[in-house]
C-alpha cells in the first residue's frame, strides 16, 4: 500500500472508532453485537485477500470502518459496565479537595472501589490521600431540569469518572494520611504552597486570579468573579488550556535550555492540576509540537489534535458526549487550526500585526464563531463583548503569569525583594479584573437564547466545515502556503 492509502486508513480507523463511541452513547450496543461487527470487518478483509489476492481501497476502508466501529462500541460498553453496589463508608480521598464558596467537594473511593462525590463543611481539613470515614445520605444522581428547557444528565456526566453516588452535607472523619500517589501528593503540596504564597503577597481577588492563571484554574476563583469573566467572554483564561501550558513550556525551555525539561515540566503540571480533559488535550498538543521540533520533523497540528482526541477517547470514551469541557476544548482548538488563518488573512490591513493584535483578533473571532453554536445549544447564552475583552486582556496574560511566578518564587526568600514584581503583577491583575468587571456588567454583555434544535446546530457545523474545506482547497490558499 502507498503512503496515501496508509494515511487514509488511519483516518478511517479513527473516525470509525469515534463513530462507534458516538452511537453507543445514545443507543445500547451489546458487547456481542460489537464483536460480531468486528468479526464481519475481519472476515471481509480476509475473504477479499484470499479470493482476489489483493485489496481494493474501497473494501479495505469498509473493513477498517467496521472493525473500528466495533472496537469503539466495545470500548464504550466496557467503560459503561457497572454492577450496582452500595459504597462502604470508609475509604480514601482520591481527588484534590475543591474549596468552594460554601462547601468543600472531593471524590471519595470506598474500600469496595465505588466512588462517591462528597460535599462537606467548607473548613474541612481533608486532603488528597487521606483515609476517612464519611457519614451521610447516599444519593444517585439524575437529570437536572433547566429553567429554559435544557436538561442536564448529571448521572451520565459523573459516570464518565466512574462516580455513581453523591453525598451532600457529609460528616468526614480523618483516620490517617498518606494513602495517595506519592508523586501526586508531592506536586499537590507544591501547588498548595504556591497558592498560599500568592495569598501572602497579594490581596483577594488578585491572588486567586494569579493562582487560577498558573496552577489552579477556575476552581481558585470566587463565583462572582467567574460570573463576570463568563459574561465578558474571557472565562477561558482561567481554564487551564493550551495557551497557559504553552506559556509554561516556553518559560521552562528558556530557563533550562532543554526540551527535556519542558516535557517533564508539562507532565508534572498535568498531574498537579488533576489531569483535567482540557489540560490533557492541551498537554498532548504541546508535547507533539516539542517532539516534532526536537526530532526536526514537520509538525501537523490537525493530526496532533486528532491523535490527542483519539488517545483521550481510548482512555475514556464517555467524554465524547458527556464532558462539555472536552467538547469545547476540541472545538476551540479546531477553530485555531482551521478557521483562525482565514480571518488572519482576510482581516483589513488597518488591523495591525504589532503586539500580536491581528493574531489575537483572528483567534478570538474564529473561536467565537466555531464555539457559539454549541454554547447556544447546550447552555443557551453567549457574550457580545468577548472580542473587545479578549483584545484588552490576552496581550498581557503571558507577562502577568511571568511576573506573578517570579514574585511568588522570590517571596519564598524575601517578600521585600519580591515587591517590584509583586507591584507589577498587581497592576496587571487589576487591569484584567477591571476590564472583565466593566464589560461583564454591561446590560447588553450577555445574551440568553431560547432552546434550538440539535439538527440545526449540526447543519451549522456542516456549513462551517464546507466553507473551510473550500477555502483550503482554493488556489488562493495554496498560493499563501507557497
Amino acid at each position: 500500500m502507498d503512503r496515501e492509502t496508509n494515511t487514509n486508513s488511519i483516518f478511517v480507523f479513527i473516525f470509525g472508532f469515534v463513530f462507534g463511541i458516538l452511537v453507543s452513547s445514545f443507543i445500547f450496543v451489546s458487547p456481542l453485537s460489537s464483536l460480531l461487527v468486528i468479526f464481519l470487518g475481519v472476515a471481509i478483509l480476509v475473504a477479499e485477500k484470499i479470493f482476489k489476492g489483493k485489496l481494493e481501497k474501497e473494501i479495505l476502508f469498509l473493513s477498517i470502518a467496521l472493525l473500528a466501529f466495533g472496537l469503539g462500541a466495545l470500548r464504550y460498553s466496557i467503560k459503561d459496565f457497572h454492577e450496582p453496589v452500595t459504597p462502604s463508608l470508609t475509604g480514601v480521598v482520591v481527588s484534590e479537595p475543591e474549596h468552594r464558596d460554601n462547601d468543600t467537594r472531593f471524590v471519595f473511593e470506598a474500600d469496595d472501589n465505588e466512588k462517591v462525590l462528597i460535599n462537606t463543611d467548607l473548613y474541612s481539613p481533608v486532603e488528597y490521600g487521606d483515609r476517612v470515614d464519611v457519614v451521610g445520605k447516599l444519593k444517585k444522581p439524575g437529570i437536572i431540569a433547566g429553567e429554559d428547557g435544557r436538561d442536564f444528565d448529571y448521572a451520565k456526566y459523573l459516570s464518565k469518572d466512574e462516580i455513581y453516588h453523591t453525598m451532600s452535607f457529609a460528616k468526614v472523619s480523618i483516620i490517617s494520611h498518606g494513602h495517595g500517589n506519592p508523586l501526586r501528593q508531592i506536586l499537590l503540596k507544591i501547588k498548595t504552597s504556591f497558592v498560599s504564597k500568592t495569598k501572602e503577597i497579594l490581596a483577594e481577588p488578585e491572588s486567586s486570579l494569579l493562582a487560577g492563571l498558573i496552577v489552579s484554574g477556575k476552581e481558585a476563583m470566587p463565583k462572582s468573579i467567574l460570573e463576570e469573566f463568563r459574561r465578558a467572554g474571557v472565562i477561558h483564561i482561567v481554564v487551564l488550556s493550551g495557551y497557559n501550558i504553552t506559556i509554561i513550556a516556553e518559560f521552562m525551555r528558556v530557563i533550562f535550555r532543554s526540551a527535556t525539561f519542558s516535557i517533564i515540566g508539562i507532565l508534572f503540571f498535568v498531574i498537579m492540576t488533576g489531569a483535567q480533559a482540557t489540560v490533557v488535550r492541551a498537554a498532548l498538543m504541546v508535547l507533539a509540537v516539542i517532539l516534532a521540533k526536537t526530532f526536526r520533523r514537520k509538525f501537523s497540528a490537525p493530526r496532533a489534535l486528532l491523535v490527542a482526541a483519539f488517545l483521550m477517547l481510548v482512555h475514556n470514551p464517555k467524554i465524547l458526549v458527556f464532558d462539555p469541557s472536552f467538547q469545547l476544548s476540541f472545538l476551540a482548538t479546531t477553530a485555531l487550526i482551521f478557521v483562525s488563518p482565514i480571518f488572519e488573512k482576510k482581516l483589513p490591513r488597518v488591523v495591525s500585526t504589532k503586539w500580536g493584535l491581528r493574531s489575537i483578533l483572528s483567534t478570538t473571532l474564529a473561536t467565537q464563531i466555531v464555539v457559539l453554536p454549541y454554547l447556544v445549544y447546550s447552555m443557551g447564552n453567549f457574550s457580545l463583548v468577548s472580542i473587545p475583552a479578549n483584545l484588552l486582556i490576552l496581550l498581557i496574560i503571558p507577562y502577568t503569569m511571568l511576573a506573578g511566578f517570579v514574585a511568588a518564587f522570590i517571596a519564598y526568600t524575601s517578600s521585600i525583594l519580591a515587591l517590584p514584581f509583586t507591584y507589577i503583577t498587581h497592576l496587571l491583575l487589576v487591569w484584567i479584573l477591571g476590564v472583565s468587571h466593566y464589560l461583564g456588567n454591561l446590560s447588553f454583555a450577555f445574551i440568553t437564547a431560547p432552546p434550538v434544535s440539535a439538527w440545526l446546530v449540526v447543519l451549522i457545523y456542516v456549513a462551517i466545515i464546507i466553507f473551510v474545506w473550500r477555502w483550503r482547497s482554493s488556489p488562493q490558499h495554496y498560493a499563501n502556503l507557497n
